[in-house]
């Protein structure tokens, strides 16, 4: 999802700075990806975040829009809090929202220079309500990333500046991919719940989190946009 997003931003002529713990993709030199920087870090460093952020400083003067959509979601290890261990807990909450924290902590100074912008964060229906299969980690992770995000919308409104979550439901990504493959049948059942009848893709997430960008969104802040084919409508 954060791949395509840097991607289609580029592409709606933005000039985008990445970051993934996995190595870059090779630059394409026919593409949008022309004007994506991308770099290779640990989102949890609160140094080299912040060192990044004063990278983006010097090149560019001003910071107009930040997307926070690093994330991990750990079926295999995740759990009830009852089982789960500790330090997979502690980093999938780091890296879920500590990271977002820790960008909007050094991010929130340029935006504000710059006289305003908008902020959005990649979070989960499982934020919202909580999931058949308990992954207490990554639910309380997205749940906290979503309070994060309205307590940026309340706090720096005054300010011109905008927060939103996208919580995206069942979307095809290589993160989600294996599960998949081990158990072909359970991409069937999820369309089946679903009642646009079809998993999302990173395009829905994409164009989601540009129109919360644009101008368009001017007036929408603190608001959390379910991108989920209606999935999250039925209680069971």
């Amino acid at each position: 999802m954060g791949y395509r997003i840097a991607s289609d931003l580029a592409g709606a002529g933005a000039r985008v700075f990445a970051v993934d713990l996995k190595q870059p993709p090779a630059p394409d030199p026919h593409g949008p990806a022309r004007s994506v920087t991308h770099w290779q870090f640990d989102v949890t460093d609160e140094e080299r975040v912040a060192r990044a952020l004063a990278e983006v400083d010097a090149a560019c003067g001003r910071l107009d829009y930040v997307v926070n959509a690093a994330g991990v979601g750990w079926f295999d290890r995740d759990g009830p809090v009852a089982t789960i261990d500790r330090e997979v807990w502690q980093r999938v909450l780091d890296v879920n929202l500590t990271a977002a924290m820790l960008v909007c902590r050094h991010a929130l100074p340029l935006v504000q220079r710059t006289g305003g912008g908008a902020f959005v964060h990649i979070a989960s229906v499982a934020g919202l309500r909580s999931a058949d299969d308990p992954m207490d980690a990554y639910q309380v992770s997205k749940a906290g990333l979503i309070s994060l995000s309205r307590a940026l919308a309340l706090q720096y409104g005054p300010l011109g500046i905008r927060s939103n979550t996208i919580c995206p439901g069942a979307i095809l990504t290589p993160m989600i991919q294996p599960l998949y493959d081990a158990d072909p049948a359970r991409a069937e059942r999820m369309a089946a719940r679903t009642p646009l009848r079809r998993l999302g893709t990173v395009a829905d997430v994409s164009s989601a989190c540009q129109f919360l960008l644009s101008d368009e969104a001017s007036f929408i802040t603190g608001t959390d946009l379910v991108v989920d084919g209606g999935w999250t409508l039925a209680l069971a």
